[in-house]
């Protein structure tokens, strides 16, 4: 004799098993000087529900003939064609890349699009605090790569290998002029669920910039701080992507 079903969920259904949730888009952003292959695995290692997305920039990878940006406004617009926002959707961006998410979402809202369920910005500082790093991008390479050696977190290989460095060269000076002339003009927080996350020790963005976040939306904002530095979204991934999955079950 077969045994009885197990009570009802809430509201007399059977709870729905986190893989078959409806498919979230997660559009991802990369940092400055990369491309969309930062992003390489993380659709194989979060929920399959979680629908990877990472966005290219042009004048890199796939994209390596198309002319750099450098200035946030024709990115963003850029970027708002490519996202769709028909259905629930989430952003994630890291770095330079948060800071395309974050002018993303507020041009989605002006212009009366659906905004995104979730909103995550990661490795940046609030973008309404003064940022204390030096212009870098009037210097020639050899004093550019000085420069940006002693203020920001670059990956060891890129600094020591000279032909590395004449590839990476044009790709981060464009991303850090994008960022060296951004001007953050006020509007009304957000209201949708945003969280800010940042590195242990990270140059680029401590702990109290990244909490300066929380002014930003009109809903509870989650701040964490994981070890690894800058580079904490490489360091401390399985974390990082744990802690996105569980984000993004709470959103949707």
């Amino acid at each position: 004799m077969p045994s009885p079903p197990g009570p009802p969920g809430a509201g007399g259904k059977e709870p729905m098993p986190i893989d078959e949730r409806p498919r979230l888009p997660l559009y991802c952003f990369p940092y400055g000087g990369a491309g969309a292959s930062a992003y390489r695995g993380w659709g194989e290692e979060l929920p399959s529900w979680i629908d990877v997305r990472p966005m290219q920039f042009p004048g890199r990878e796939n994209r390596f003939r198309e002319p750099l940006h450098t200035r946030l406004e024709p990115l963003v617009a850029e970027m708002a064609g490519r996202v769709e926002t028909k259905e629930p959707y989430a952003l994630f961006g890291h770095s330079l890349g948060a800071l395309v998410a974050f002018e993303l979402t507020r041009t989605l809202r002006r212009t009366g699009r659906p905004t995104p369920a979730l909103l995550v910005l990661s490795g940046f500082g609030a973008p309404h605090l003064l940022r204390d790093r030096p212009r870098v991008t009037h210097l020639a390479p050899d004093a550019f790569w000085e420069r940006v050696a002693a203020h920001y977190d670059v990956t060891p290989e890129v600094l020591a290998e000279p032909l590395l460095r004449e590839l990476a060269y044009p790709v981060l000076r464009a991303d850090l002029e994008i960022v060296e002339t951004y001007v953050h003009r006020p509007e009304a927080p957000l209201d949708l669920p945003l969280v800010a996350w940042g590195g242990v020790g990270d140059p680029e963005a401590s702990e109290e910039q990244v909490t300066a976040w929380k002014e930003h939306s009109r809903q509870p904002v989650e701040v964490r701080i994981f070890p690894g530095g800058h580079f904490y979204v490489n360091s401390s991934r399985p974390a990082v992507l744990a802690a996105l999955a569980e984000a993004a079950r709470r959103a949707v």
